[in-house]
């Protein structure tokens, strides 16, 4: 009764909806796309998500983290995300990941998750999810936010490109998607988490 009128659409149905209630998404970074597809996600019917954020709630990225308050401020980003979104839902279980990923740790983690959804904010990130994921055998849902630009795509699905073939050097100081310390409205980081969360959706 609960995701009635999901079940209802063309194209998912009960079949479809026992779909997303079977998957396993690994949310790599609880910042404002994270947070936006976190909660899109956990309002679909996910069965499992794992949020994966070492970082603490900032006053400045407020405006553009659905998740948190003042009262979060300071306190782990993975362990809020948590604490907020199982009062959204129970039909969701999760798993914090409160760490740093490296190429030491990062493949045991992926493992236990069919698809990865990609919210972090720099390039070293985005390749080590990347690269990782396609060892794993895993798709991942990529997403940038530059100013008022985003970009949102899919890598490493059903023999799909990787994102070294869209970004073979990382694109640093050339004026294209670098999104770590660059400025964008916040409205968009929602956005292209929810979009995000449509794609992770769409492969499920």
């Amino acid at each position: 009764r609960t995701f009635g009128e999901q079940i209802r659409l063309p194209g998912i149905g009960q079949a479809g909806q026992l779909k997303i209630k079977k998957s396993r998404i690994l949310v790599i970074g609880a910042g404002g796309k994270g947070t936006s597809a976190l909660r899109c996600l956990v309002g679909a019917g996910v069965g499992f998500i794992g949020v994966t954020d070492n970082y603490v709630v900032e006053q400045t990225a407020l405006p553009r983290q659905s998740l948190y308050g003042e009262n979060a401020l300071g306190r782990q980003k993975a362990i809020i995300s948590k604490q907020k979104l199982s009062e959204f839902s129970t039909f969701t279980g999760f798993e914090i990941h409160n760490i740093c990923l490296s190429e030491q740790n990062i493949l045991p983690i992926l493992e236990p998750y069919e698809l990865i959804l990609d919210a972090t904010d720099n390039f070293p990130a985005h390749y080590l999810i990347s690269d990782a994921a396609i060892k794993c055998g895993k798709p991942v849902v990529f997403g940038s936010v530059v100013h008022n630009t985003s970009l949102i795509t899919v890598l490493n699905h059903a023999g799909g490109p990787s994102l070294r073939c869209l970004y073979p050097v990382p694109p640093i100081n050339k004026g294209e998607y670098t999104d770590s310390g660059i400025t964008a409205i916040n409205l968009l980081y929602s956005i292209t988490g929810t979009l995000m969360a449509n794609e992770a959706l769409k492969i499920v």
